[in-house]
């Protein structure tokens, strides 16, 4: 997916999102979705998808509360070929990162959690 494509998402909300060790799913409140898969090479695809087709991802070694992103809306999208950033509203930046460790792909997520408030 190119980085124009991948930028059709702004303004979209996000209903929720669900991830694994290699894929990372987002449900958007438009009745579609983005999957992010990490790939050989450290690479990261990017896919819009119809909601329908967005997978539900779990992991149990590595599992992840995404609900803090919960209905925040795109404001930005930057794409490479090992890493995605999202800028979110309320959220705050995302960046979804490719690697690979003995061998095998995955996805490294900065923040993985809300940010303290502040006081």
């Amino acid at each position: 997916m190119s980085k124009t494509e991948l930028r059709e998402i702004i303004g979209a909300r996000v209903v929720r999102a669900h991830s694994s060790l290699s894929k990372f799913a987002i449900e958007l409140e438009d009745d579609r979705g983005v999957v992010l898969t990490a790939s050989e090479g450290s690479k990261i695809a990017a896919e819009i998808v119809e909601a329908s087709a967005v997978p539900s991802l779990s992991e149990a070694v590595c599992s992840v509360d995404w609900s803090w992103i919960n209905g925040s809306v795109f404001e930005d999208v930057q794409l490479s070929a090992t890493a995605v950033r999202f800028k979110l509203n309320p959220a705050g930046p995302l960046t979804i990162s490719s690697g690979a460790w003995q061998g095998s792909p995955f996805l490294s997520f900065m923040p993985y959690k809300p940010a303290p408030k502040q006081a």
